[in-house]
């Protein structure tokens, strides 16, 4: 999607505007948390009635059981998150393994990608900020 950036601005903060209205339902529904900027995770894990016996299953069955209880899983989120007006805002950010069993799911805005944006301003705008207005007012205390 290529759109300018005052209209990514403006759709991360309807984004955000709905993230936040229903982060107790994503909560209690679909077990997930949101954090300081604005991705939505959660550790999704396989229940044990799906894989059944470990002992019966190659370990390459028991991901393509898991990816599909993901798929699963991540489609009924959608659908929830379509329904509240966020077509097309997030998209999947990471999928790690944590355990056998357990899976770590991020989301995040779609458009922009809001750890490389928290860490450019944390890490580079910030210090030039006050980089700039300690030089101003020295400058202005020398003059």
């Amino acid at each position: 999607m290529n759109t300018n950036i005052f209209k990514k601005i403006y759709l991360f903060f309807v984004y955000r505007k709905i993230l936040l209205k229903s982060e107790t339902d994503l909560k209690l529904l679909y077990n997930i948390r949101v954090d300081n900027i604005f991705r939505f995770y959660t550790v999704l894990n396989i229940p044990k009635e799906i894989i059944e016996e470990p002992y019966n299953f190659r370990k390459s069955d028991i991901e393509i059981i898991s990816r599909n209880y993901i798929n699963e899983y991540s489609n009924q989120m959608s659908l929830y998150l379509n329904q509240r007006g966020m077509t097309e805002l997030f998209k999947l950010y990471d999928l790690e393994k944590v355990d056998k069993y357990s899976y770590l799911i991020i989301f995040g805005f779609s458009l922009i990608n809001t750890k490389r944006f928290a860490n450019s301003l944390m890490y580079f705008w910030t210090p030039l900020t006050i980089l700039t207005i300690i030089s101003i007012i020295t400058y202005l205390i020398i003059k």
